[in-house]
């Protein structure tokens, strides 16, 4: 079976306004004691976006298991995965969660895939997955060649 790697980074909007929040402080510091502590403090924490680049994104990877960052499962364990458009994966987010489920989504994301556990060891009742090529992923669980 071929592999399957989706990386999934955080939008810049995001980065933007975190830097934006990181300012904000800054000019508190700034207003409340010196520009030199203010600007240390900027330069501080603008040190730890790439950290946060890092570790906002997530990885799916389907070969012999589904990874998704630490997360792995075999897919002889997985079944019935489907696409869900945006309504079903808002809802399935939210309101329709299942407190058994397993969501490896991101904020950003608006489309995602449901894949349902067939082990009855596992008190899982499904894998909600955010990803903006759905289709992709579906037939690659599904173990379909490309």
């Amino acid at each position: 079976m071929a592999t399957y790697r989706e990386r999934l980074n955080p939008p810049l909007s995001w980065m933007s306004f975190i830097f934006f929040m990181y300012f904000s402080m800054a000019f508190a510091i700034w207003a409340a004691f010196d520009f030199l502590e203010a600007l240390v403090f900027l330069i501080v924490l603008s040190a730890t976006l790439p950290y946060l680049w890092v570790k906002m994104r997530m990885v799916i990877t389907v070969d012999t298991e589904l990874q998704i960052d630490r997360a792995h499962i075999d897919l002889k364990y997985l079944k019935e995965p489907r696409e869900l458009d945006e309504t079903e994966y808002r809802k399935l987010r939210t309101v329709n969660s299942d407190a058994r489920s397993f969501h490896a989504t991101r904020p950003w994301l608006n489309r995602g895939v449901q894949v349902f556990v067939n082990d009855e060891r596992d008190k899982t009742s499904y894998w909600l997955i955010g990803s903006n090529n759905g289709s992709e992923l579906v037939k690659r669980i599904r173990g379909i060649q490309p």
